[in-house]
């Protein structure tokens, strides 16, 4: 729903969230309050944080202006996320998508704000109109000027500056490695705290040069690259996840009626030798060539035999390269293979649970979809229950169990999966220091609160407002 001031009492404020909107995200007040003059385009929260900038429509006619903006289209691609330049634009909001898209997660990783499902009136937003995108609450206020422009930017100061949750040194119940979606990103890792990469999506190395997946050498100048800035530190790679909302034009793919029910991530690996022959012979490369500390990660994963033939694939390629054994993983994100983890245990060396994808699979919404963008729920009763079974199994085999995905780099989500039982949890560098301060005001008592809730009724609303009480976050 779009509020706007003809649909109020124009000598009314315009809040800067509901109360229901604050409950929900954990927040315990807010001070935000606009004229009515000011225009509320609600949509969903994407990745969180709060910038104030002039607005400029993706396929807009009028140059540039000086300086950041909020970038506003009907969608993005991920390949458009990843091109985005940090110095020009400083959020973005999109009139369709899903919180949990591949777009939204390349943002999550540059630490981007971004609002999804806005609907088609931020398409009527002016170039120039000055704008507060709030990506905790979804909602993007246009036609911000005088004393609105100047409550926005001390909101978004004080946000800037408010002190972050004070944690306790070396206390998180859990390992936090990092993610990223740049090579750049990957000198960073040290200095955000990170125990090591957790997630490399290659294929988002590759995002506008997709005729570079098939070039070994392209590959391993990357893996090198990679693994020289992060020190030593290791680095789980996933093998290309191409498929889905991840379309690369150029490999001429055949479009799919369900692309997320269809030829992707290992899946199409296997199928493509020509694809995966030189992602695999780089990997080995670098880790003979530099001592590369590499793990590698086989997405989409529905059956045990696929993971063995890719295993089997990889351990070719290591005698034929002459290199060291490589561990060898699996993501748990298609219920199949949640649901037959104990198939798993006894072949990988670890395991890592795709919050988000598990989260569209089990509940049957895309996450895409703009229209179930406000329904589709990664901590729905039926996903806690599934994480909590794979990380009891694996710990029973003594399989370490990680977790992935916009949840763990929610301070509450995090604290959650935390409570589940994994092991790691892996969160893009701009919000570790907040998913480890949440962490640091655990202990085993609130723990085994959260996740006694989270197993009987589940759901963001009651969990995230739960998490928020007891940790006074």
């Amino acid at each position: 729903m779009n509020s706007t001031a003809s649909s109020k009492d124009p000598t009314q404020p315009i809040e800067g969230g509901s109360a229901e909107d604050l409950s929900a995200d954990g927040a315990k007040d807010n001070p935000l309050v606009f004229s009515g003059s000011v225009i509320r385009h609600d949509g969903a929260a994407g990745t969180r944080g709060f910038a104030v900038a002039p607005a400029r429509q993706l396929h807009s006619p009028q140059p540039e202006v000086d300086g950041p903006h909020i970038l506003i289209a009907h969608d993005l691609t991920p390949a458009d996320t990843s091109a985005l330049d940090l110095t020009r634009i400083s959020a973005f909001c999109t009139a369709a998508g899903g919180p949990t898209s591949h777009a939204v997660q390349v943002a999550y990783s540059l630490g981007i704000p971004t609002i999804v499902a806005a609907g088609d009136s931020v398409l009527a937003v002016s170039d120039g109109a000055m704008c507060a995108l709030d990506g905790d609450t979804g909602a993007l206020y246009s036609g911000l000027s005088g004393s609105d422009l100047a409550a926005a930017t001390a909101h978004r100061d004080r946000r800037l500056t408010k002190p972050r949750a004070r944690a306790n040194a070396g206390n998180a119940p859990v390992t936090l490695t990092g993610t990223i979606t740049r090579a750049s990103q990957a000198a960073e890792l040290g200095e955000a705290g990170a125990d090591g990469l957790g997630l490399l999506a290659t294929e988002l190395l590759f995002l506008g040069r997709e005729q570079d997946l098939t070039d070994e050498e392209q590959h391993y100048r990357a893996y090198r690259e990679i693994a020289r800035a992060v020190d030593g530190a290791p680095v789980t790679l996933r093998t290309l996840d191409i498929g889905g909302d991840k379309d690369m034009p150029a490999l001429g793919l055949p479009r799919e009626d369900n692309p997320f029910l269809g030829v992707r991530g290992l899946r199409l690996s296997l199928r493509r030798p020509d694809l995966f022959l030189p992602q695999l012979r780089a990997a080995y490369r670098a880790a003979r060539d530099d001592g590369a500390q590499l793990r590698l990660m086989f997405p989409m994963v529905t059956r045990i035999e696929e993971f063995l033939q890719a295993a089997e694939t990889a351990r070719t390629v290591q005698a034929e390269m002459d290199a060291p054994a490589l561990p060898l993983g699996v993501m748990v994100e298609v219920p199949a293979c949640a649901l037959a983890v104990d198939q798993f245990v006894g072949h990988v060396d670890f395991l890592s649970i795709g919050t988000n994808d598990l989260a569209q699979y089990l509940t049957a919404m895309s996450r895409t979809s703009a229209d179930l963008a406000r329904d589709i729920d990664p901590l729905h009763v039926a996903v806690t229950r599934t994480v909590r079974a794979v990380a009891e199994t694996g710990a029973d085999h003594g399989i370490p169990v990680s977790a992935c995905g916009g949840l763990a780099g929610d301070p509450a989500g995090a604290v959650v999966l935390a409570s589940l039982g994994v092991t790691a949890l892996t969160v893009a560098l701009p919000y570790l220091p907040e998913v480890r301060g949440a962490l640091g005001r655990t202990d085993a008592a609130t723990l085994a609160t959260i996740r006694d809730h989270a197993l009987s009724t589940g759901g963001s609303r009651h969990l995230r407002a739960l998490v928020t009480e007891l940790l006074d976050l």
